[in-house]
Parts: C-alpha cells; sequence; structure tokens
C-alpha cells in the first residue's frame, strides 16, 4: 500500500473492546443493502435491522444469516439493547436525533453523509460522542476511493494548486423523484446528498485553507406533479486561503453519469475522469513531463463499514481532544457541514 494512503491510528483505549461487535442497520432500502454488503465481509454479527416499511424489513432479513431481530422504530431497537453500535441509512433530516438517541444508549455510530445539516448541531453531536467515549463516524466513501486518494497525493507533487475543476452529473431526479431526497424538510436536495462529497474533497486538496469567498447558483428540480422542493443543479465558486480557486458543476438531471476532477498546480497538472461506458483515467502530468497513468487501487485505504467496526473491536477512545482524527471520524465533517450550510444560506435560486 502507498505510504501516502496509512491511516494514522488512534492511540488510545479506554473503551472496552468488542471482538465481535453486534450491529444494526437502521435503514433498509438501496443505501441500507450497500452497508450490509460491506459489513458481510467484516467479523460482525447484524443482529437486528430497522425500517418502518416492514417490505424493506423483510427484503433484508432474508438476506442475512443468522435471521435478525426487526424493528420498526429506532427507540424499541435501542430499548432491546443487543447492539454494540448501528450504521444509519436513513433520511438526512432524521439523522441528528437518530445519532443522539443512540449515544444516549450507549451505542455508537456510523451515519451515511452528509451527517447534519447544520455545523452547530454536528459540533453538538461530536461532544456529546466525545463526553460518551463513543465513536461517531460519518460514511464519506470518497475519502476511502483511490482516485480520490491519489489526487491528494498528486497535489502535493504539484504544489501549490491553483485551480480544482469538477463536474458530477448523474439521473439523479429520475432515480429519487418519488423518495424523501425530493423534499427539503428531510434533507433532500442535489447538493446536500451529493455534491458534498465533492466539497469535502475540495477542502481536503486545499489542506483546509479557509474559505474567503464561496457563492453558489441553483436550480430547481421540477416535476409533473410539483410535489418537489429541492435543488436538482448546482454551480458552486469557491476561494481559498493561499490563492486556490475552485468550480464545481452538479447536475442531478443529467442522463449519463459522469464524474470529472482536474487539478492544476505550479508545478503541473493531474485529473480524473469516470463515465459509465468508458474506462476510468486517472493522471499526473509534472510540468515539462509526459502524463503518468495511475492505477486507483494501490492508493485505496478501509471503507468507513471497515472502520467503524475496527474502531469498536480495538475499543478506540475519542474522548480526548489530542486524538489523532480518524478519516471518518465526524469530527472531520464539521467544515463540509458548515460550508454547504452557507452556500444555502446564500443561494441565488433559478
Amino acid at each position: 500500500m502507498n505510504p501516502d494512503t496509512v491511516i494514522a491510528p488512534l492511540n488510545t483505549a479506554l473503551r472496552p473492546a468488542i471482538d465481535c461487535p453486534r450491529i444494526a442497520l437502521v435503514g433498509c432500502g438501496q443505501v441500507g443493502e450497500v452497508h450490509r454488503e460491506r459489513l458481510s465481509q467484516e467479523n460482525v454479527s447484524i443482529v437486528a435491522i430497522c425500517d418502518p416499511d416492514a417490505a424493506a424489513l423483510s427484503r433484508m432479513a432474508a438476506k442475512i444469516t443468522p435471521r435478525p431481530r426487526l424493528f420498526r422504530s429506532e427507540q424499541d431497537l435501542l430499548e432491546a439493547k443487543i447492539v454494540d453500535g448501528v450504521v444509519l441509512c436513513t433520511p438526512h433530516g432524521l439523522h441528528a436525533a437518530q445519532i443522539s438517541a443512540s449515544l444516549a444508549a450507549d451505542v455508537h455510530v456510523l451515519c451515511e453523509k452528509p451527517f447534519v445539516t447544520e455545523a452547530a448541531q454536528a459540533a453538538g453531536l461530536v461532544a456529546e460522542a466525545r463526553a460518551a467515549n463513543l465513536a461517531l463516524f460519518v460514511a464519506y466513501t470518497r475519502r476511502s476511493r483511490g482516485h480520490a486518494r491519489f489526487l491528494l497525493h498528486a497535489a502535493r507533487q504539484i504544489a501549490p494548486l491553483t485551480h480544482v475543476h469538477i463536474l458530477r452529473s448523474q439521473p439523479w431526479q429520475d432515480r429519487y423523484l418519488r423518495t424523501w431526497r425530493m423534499h427539503a424538510a428531510t434533507g433532500g436536495g442535489f447538493l446536500l446528498d451529493n455534491g458534498v462529497s465533492m466539497l469535502d474533497l475540495v477542502l481536503d486538496l486545499a489542506g483546509h485553507a479557509p474559505v474567503l469567498s464561496a457563492s453558489v447558483e441553483l436550480m430547481r428540480a421540477t416535476d409533473a406533479s410539483g410535489d418537489v422542493d429541492v435543488d436538482i443543479r448546482a454551480l458552486v465558486q469557491l476561494s481559498l486561503a493561499g490563492g486556490l480557486h475552485a468550480d464545481m458543476t452538479l447536475l442531478g438531471d443529467a442522463t449519463e453519469e459522469i464524474e470529472e476532477i482536474r487539478i492544476f498546480g505550479a508545478n503541473g497538472t493531474a485529473g480524473w475522469l469516470q463515465r459509465e461506458d468508458s474506462p476510468a483515467e486517472l493522471y499526473l502530468r509534472r510540468a515539462g513531463g509526459e502524463s503518468e497513468f495511475q492505477d486507483a487501487v494501490p492508493f485505496r485505504v478501509p471503507l468507513p463499514d471497515a472502520a467503524f467496526v475496527e474502531a469498536i473491536r480495538v475499543g478506540r477512545s475519542f474522548a480526548t481532544p489530542d486524538s489523532p482524527n480518524d478519516l471518518y471520524d465526524a469530527a472531520t465533517a464539521i467544515p463540509v457541514i458548515d460550508l454547504t450550510e452557507r452556500l444555502y444560506r446564500n443561494a441565488v435560486w433559478r
């Protein structure tokens, strides 16, 4: 493994280690299925699943051996006191209350991104987790992906960075038209649901330099029924301390899924391009040299589910303020929540 990809271990172990953690999946939809598959690769027991939809519960239960206990509400699940950790795959608007309830029940939490929608709320939940010495992780999976890890490595080779360009498109509106993602009250919106991962990468590439200015134009999603009230396109412009500028074009009503990231520095360029029907392209081109095409695989690091399980298994402590941050520790998600909140607050709607 490339040395730049190693996750620094946390060196405190105040909470008792649990050799085979008992995990519950909360939310049995598409994202819940992704986490079920990931957890199946770990030495854990999925002892419970939770969803208000009985059909979704039944479908998920049929894929888990031994059969888990089924719950229709997270409150009932937590009161049963049968789990060490929960994985929250629920609408964004429910996360804050569910996280707080889980921590109060002395249960570790892995939450789907974007965690919560307000930075102050996020900081409060991190403080609750620290006080209880519980792991609170957020599943920013692009932090683990090889192309993103390589671009962070490449950024140091071509530093200082001057510009980051990102295009992200997908048929998101068609995919989620009749779901909670089409409603602002439940945490919907393409920028919040999808763009946060790109914003998170920009902040990482910039070394978390302060954002001096941030603007966004948002286009509202449309539907014949009129029953949607979220953004479907976003044009983002950022200016960060140190002279870095970034632009992002996020299209949630496209017909093709594309992810393109280009970074420009004083000493070269690097980039990533992935389309549905084409081989992915990942490269570094130092100033005056030729393009060096890369394999993303050696740069991958463990996914959030694996890191979460390992944190419980070894009894990591997150209680002390000087503990090194884990890659998915919720404290590291606060800056991108703050930036996303700022963008929505100052957005120009079209």
